[in-house]
């Protein structure tokens, strides 16, 4: 009953200390409540107040009750029309990329840190999850460049969903040993089925209840049922099956996108907890892995994107291909995504911590760089 009552407290002061903090500059907003976690965190540590959120808590509270409404608010977003023009570039540049950065990064950590108790597997799910692109933290930011902006919200959308995808068939498995006797590439398969029957089944609820007043609540409950009903009973991706099943209504006449606001509030929350998970051993033990997470996946990020940034007949403008090299591609759904890790994973507290350090970096010092280079930059 008291861990319980602890752990609403714990949200309580989370959103509290994210509201306040809304009169805070944007351009320095990310930075302060990274220093308000970290106080939080350094405060019940050293009070010994006992907040019930261990990591296995932690991991289940994002990935159940955080990533739904982040996926729906990302999926309401989307700026189809703008996206209808660019597709046929679009596409081929996330799959491409995507894939590419898995590559570069899985093999630079496996190489890179070369120790038995870090498997291909882990460096597999690393590689996904740093691969994964999502322009949240630097959407106010980018608020004029509508160009560049529906391009990495396309981007993001696609690859997030297919990383997701990836990461369950990958949490499933206990090495990757299991790719090469088939039964990575079947549970591969029953994902994909999974989530397509969690689309189904998504279209199929807002028909049945389609005559009712479809406002923000009941969109919202709507997509809580449809990602949790793919994840824990039909062994999909939640966030796939809940994107593709938004992007099949938003065609339909007389579907409205509701007024989803509270996407910047979970988003800046999930700073607040970054900076109240991080501990002094993980830079203390992990700093090297860290240095080599952000080396590779700033250097996968830029290797993936050169041959598109200088190819001829790109639909986006010379100026806003240099800030695509340079701009944050983590954002929260992929914070959330590095928070739900299982702990099951060997080496989860590793991948963790790398994950940590490349968005951390692109917190501190990319978003930092980006608002001040806009700020300075004619319109």
């Amino acid at each position: 009953m008291i861990i319980g009552v602890n752990r609403v407290i714990c949200v309580a002061i989370v959103l509290t200390l994210v509201l306040l903090s809304r009169r805070v500059p944007e351009r320095w907003r990310g930075l302060w409540l990274l220093a308000l976690g970290v106080l939080l965190g350094q405060s019940v540590e050293a009070s010994g107040w006992q907040t019930g959120w261990d990591a296995h808590a932690i991991s289940q509270g994002i990935l159940y009750l955080l990533l739904p409404p982040l996926a729906l608010e990302m999926a309401f977003r989307l700026p189809l029309r703008r996206l209808t023009r660019i597709w046929p570039y679009l596409v081929p540049q996330a799959l491409l990329s995507f894939f590419a950065a898995v590559t570069a990064l899985a093999l630079a950590l496996y190489w890179g840190i070369d120790h038995w108790g870090f498997p291909w597997l882990s460096a597999l799910v690393a590689g996904v999850l740093l691969a994964a692109t999502d322009p949240g933290h630097c959407i106010a930011l980018l608020g004029q460049r509508r160009q560049l902006l529906t391009w990495l919200e396309g981007e993001g959308a696609l690859v997030d969903a297919l990383a997701l995808t990836l990461l369950v068939t990958l949490w499933s498995l206990e090495s990757t040993e299991q790719w090469s006797s088939g039964a990575g590439l079947t549970m591969l398969g029953w994902t994909l089925l999974g989530t397509g029957a969690g689309t189904l089944l998504g279209l199929g609820l807002w028909r049945l209840l389609r005559a009712w007043d479809w406002q923000a609540p009941l969109w919202l409950l709507w997509g809580w049922w449809v990602y949790l009903a793919t994840e824990l009973w039909l062994g999909g991706a939640g966030l796939a099956a809940l994107l593709l099943a938004v992007l099949v209504l938003r065609r339909r006449p007389g579907v409205a996108a509701p007024t989803l606001t509270y996407g910047p509030v979970l988003a800046e929350a999930l700073v607040v907890l970054l900076g109240f998970t991080l501990t002094w051993s993980m830079f203390s033990e992990r700093y090297w892995a860290m240095g080599l997470g952000i080396l590779a996946a700033w250097g996968a990020r830029w290797l993936s994107l050169l041959p598109w940034v200088v190819l001829p007949g790109l639909p986006m403008r010379a100026s806003d291909r240099r800030l695509w090299l340079l701009a944050p591609s983590r954002g929260p759904i992929t914070l959330a995504l590095v928070l739900a890790l299982p702990t099951e994973l060997p080496a989860w507290w590793t991948v963790q911590s790398i994950a940590f350090g490349v968005i951390l970096f692109d917190l501190v010092c990319l978003r930092t760089w980006l608002s001040l280079h806009l700020a300075r930059a004619p319109r």
